[in-house]
C-alpha cells in the first residue's frame, strides 16, 4: 500500500510538470515576433503566391493563334482525282507581343508591390498586437496591486466588525470594492487571452508567446520627415495601377494594327498541264501564302482605347486622393503624438507623484482616525485611476507613433 502510495504521488508530480510544459509560454521581442510572422504568416505566403503567378504569366505574352493543317482529296484540277494538304499560319503584329508582355509586366510589378504593402501592414498588425499585451501586462499588475490593498483593507474591515468597531457599510463596501476588481481582473484575462490567439495567429506559430518584459513605452522613436509618405507601399501600389493603365492603352492601340498570314500548300495534278505535259500524279506541285488581315471594322477597338484612357485618369484620381489621405492621417497621428507626450510628462512630472502622496496620506489619516472609511475609498481609488490613466495615456502614444512609422514606412 505504501508503494502504491509513493506511485501515485510521483505520477501526480509528473502529471503537474507536463501541464505547466504544456500551458508555459514562451518569451520572444518585437523583432523576432515580427520575423517569425513575416516567415509564416499564411496570407502574406499567398500574396508571394499570387506574385510568382503573375511573373509566370508574362511568358504567355507571346500567345500565337492555333496552326491549321487541312487536307483534299477529289477532283480538284481536272476530272482525275488529286490529293492537296497545306499548313497556315496567322500572327499579330509583332509590335502586339512586345505591348501584351509590358502588360503582364506592369502587372507583376503591382503584384511585387502588393507584398511589399502586406508586409508593411502585417508588420504594423505585430507591432500593434505586441504592445496591446504588454499595456494589458501593466493593467493586470494595477488590478492585482489594488486588489492586494483591498483584500488587506477588507481583512481588517472584517475583524473590526467582529469586535464591533464598524457597522454593515463599512464591511459591505469592502467587499464591494474587491468584487469589482475580480470582475475588472478577469474581463482582463478574457481579452489578454483573445489578444494571444491573435497574436499567434499572426505569427502562425505552434508555440504560443508572450511579449518579453521590456518598457511599455515606445522611447526610441524620433519625428521623420513627412515627405517620406510619397515611399509608402499603397501609393507605389497606386501608381503603378496607372502605369497598367498606360500599358494597356498602348496594347489596345496596337491592336489596330494588320495580322500577318502565311501558309504553304503541295498537291497533286493528273491530265495534262499548262505546259502541255501529261502528269499521272507521281509529281507533286507546291505553293506558298502571304497575306494581312486589315481591321475595316474598328469601332469596337476604338472605344476600347477610349475607355482604357478613361481609366488612366481614374488611376491618377485615385492616387492623388489615396495620398491626401495619407498626408491627412498623418497630420491627425503627429497632432496626437505631440498632446499625448505633454500628457505623459503632466503624470510623470506631477500627476503619479500626487497618487503616490495621496496614497500614503490616505493610508496614513485612516489608521489615525483623521478620516473614515469611505474617505479613505474615495482618495485610494482616486490614487489607482491616476495610475490607470496614466497606462491608458502611453497606450494612445504608442499606437500614434506605430501609425507614424507605418505612414512613413519606418515599422
Amino acid at each position: 500500500m505504501k508503494r502504491n502510495k509513493y506511485t501515485a504521488i510521483i505520477l501526480s508530480a509528473l502529471i503537474c510538470v507536463i501541464c505547466g510544459q504544456t500551458y508555459s509560454q514562451s518569451t520572444i521581442n518585437l523583432k523576432t515576433a515580427i520575423d517569425t510572422a513575416l516567415k509564416n504568416n499564411l496570407q502574406l505566403k499567398t500574396e508571394k503566391q499570387r506574385s510568382e503567378y503573375k511573373q509566370k504569366l508574362i511568358k504567355t505574352a507571346t500567345n500565337i493563334p492555333l496552326t491549321n493543317v487541312l487536307g483534299e482529296y477529289g477532283q480538284i484540277n481536272s476530272i482525275y482525282s488529286d490529293n492537296r494538304f497545306g499548313v497556315s499560319q496567322s500572327f499579330n503584329f509583332p509590335t502586339v507581343y512586345v505591348k501584351q508582355k509590358n502588360l503582364l509586366t506592369e502587372e507583376w510589378k503591382t503584384t511585387v508591390l502588393g507584398v511589399s504593402m502586406k508586409e508593411v501592414e502585417l508588420k504594423k498588425v505585430v507591432t500593434q498586437t505586441f504592445y496591446t499585451l504588454l499595456y494589458l501586462r501593466e493593467k493586470e499588475k494595477l488590478l492585482f496591486k489594488s486588489d492586494t490593498i483591498y483584500a488587506e483593507f477588507l481583512k481588517k474591515t472584517e475583524l473590526r466588525f467582529t469586535k464591533g468597531e464598524s457597522n454593515i457599510l463599512e464591511k459591505t463596501t469592502a467587499e464591494m470594492q474587491r468584487g469589482n476588481i475580480e470582475l475588472q481582473l478577469k474581463q482582463l484575462q478574457q481579452e489578454k487571452e483573445s489578444i494571444n490567439i491573435q497574436f499567434q495567429l499572426l505569427l502562425n506559430t505552434q508555440v504560443s508567446y508572450k511579449p518579453e518584459e521590456i518598457n511599455f513605452k515606445i522611447t526610441n522613436y524620433s519625428a521623420t520627415d513627412s515627405n517620406l509618405i510619397k515611399d509608402h507601399p499603397l501609393l507605389k501600389l497606386m501608381q503603378q495601377q496607372k502605369q497598367i493603365s498606360i500599358a494597356n492603352t498602348q496594347l489596345e492601340k496596337s491592336k489596330l494594327l494588320p495580322d500577318i498570314n502565311v501558309g504553304y500548300y503541295n498537291m497533286t495534278m493528273r491530265g495534262t498541264g499548262a505546259d502541255n505535259m501529261l502528269y499521272n500524279g507521281s509529281n507533286r506541285f507546291q505553293s506558298a501564302q502571304v497575306g494581312v488581315g486589315i481591321p475595316l471594322f474598328f469601332g469596337a477597338q476604338k472605344a476600347r482605347i477610349s475607355a482604357s484612357k478613361m481609366y488612366q485618369h481614374i488611376a491618377e484620381s485615385n492616387y492623388l486622393q489615396e495620398k491626401q489621405m495619407i498626408e491627412k492621417q498623418y497630420q491627425s497621428a503627429y497632432s496626437q503624438y505631440q498632446n499625448y507626450v505633454k500628457t505623459i510628462a503632466y503624470f510623470e512630472q506631477t500627476a503619479l507623484k500626487n497618487a503616490t502622496l495621496i496614497n500614503e496620506t490616505a493610508n496614513k489619516q485612516f489608521v489615525d482616525g483623521d478620516i473614515n472609511y469611505l474617505d479613505w475609498v474615495m482618495l485610494t481609488n482616486q490614487a489607482i485611476n491616476i495610475k490607470s490613466n496614466y497606462i491608458d495615456a502611453i497606450k494612445a502614444l504608442n499606437e500614434s507613433i506605430i501609425q507614424l512609422n507605418y505612414l512613413t514606412s519606418k515599422l
